[in-house]
């Protein structure tokens, strides 16, 4: 299953490849130039995606120990206690 996250790491090692292997120095410094800005694209989508990972962890966490706190039968039973 082809993952879009690993295209940016895979045009950046050919662009490194064209690079290093070119005999022409522009071709050499746009290959360089290229590969490291399409790397730095893939690392910032590897830290987007652990970062939305925690994220919504952390939602699903926050979700749960509110249903635990506020369940239909805990407010029940405040609303007694209260005297309503």
């Amino acid at each position: 299953m082809f993952k879009w996250k690993y295209a940016p790491l895979g045009l950046s090692a050919i662009s490194f490849a064209l690079g290093f292997t070119s005999a022409r120095p522009e071709v050499f410094a746009q290959g360089l130039t290229v590969g490291a800005i399409l790397f730095c694209l893939f690392l910032i989508l590897q830290f987007l995606e652990e970062e939305s990972t925690l994220d919504e962890e952390q939602k699903r966490l926050s979700m749960q120990s509110k249903r635990k706190t506020f369940g239909p039968r805990e407010l029940s039973s405040r609303k007694m206690s209260i005297g309503f």
